[in-house]
């Protein structure tokens, strides 16, 4: 079994399980307190390759947080455009989709970032990310113009200058 270093993650991570185990309990007596302790050890030592090591945390980053404030809010917006394009399909007597799939590489280095252009993909209705194998990402789309306005996405570009920031700036 290899060491896991016990770094401010593990302990604010440990720290917040154990505030909402007593939430949920909602007991004081100190029984209640060492198994919740307890559990919350346990639950992040079992957990802990699954938490943000420092370096991948460019969300907490001064220079780039405004910066991710922006790209959420703008991911909200397409979800919506999205949205109304989907249900404009849908609510068409004559329903004019062409499904199909696009394999395309994006610019975007970090592995969280890479994960977070996956998601906010297949968050936005009418497309799907199926694969993400390195910097290749396999989506699938509901029309032909969603499938080809994705390689050309505005999110990308987005995480791309958010890299750039950090890897400069910070």
């Amino acid at each position: 079994m290899k060491k896991i270093e016990k770094d401010t993650t593990f302990w604010l991570t440990a720290g917040v399980l154990f505030l909402f185990w007593i939430l949920i309990t909602g007991r004081f007596h100190w029984q209640h307190l060492l198994v919740g302790a307890a559990c919350s050890y346990a639950i992040t030592l079992f957990n802990y390759d699954l938490l943000l090591k420092p370096a991948e945390r460019s969300l907490y980053h001064k220079k780039t947080f405004w910066k991710w404030v922006v790209y959420f809010c703008v991911l909200v917006v397409a979800i919506f455009k999205s949205n109304w394009d989907v249900a404009k399909i849908v609510l068409n007597p004559k329903i004019d989709i062409s499904p199909g799939f696009i394999k395309y590489r994006a610019r975007v280095r970090k592995p969280l970032n890479r994960v977070i252009l996956a998601n906010s993909i297949t968050l936005t209705p009418g497309t799907l990310t199926v694969e993400l194998e390195g910097d290749i990402y396999v989506v699938h789309a509901l029309t032909r113009g969603n499938a080809e306005d994705v390689s050309e996405w505005g999110m990308i570009d987005r995480l791309v200058e958010i890299e750039e920031v950090e890897r400069n700036g910070v």
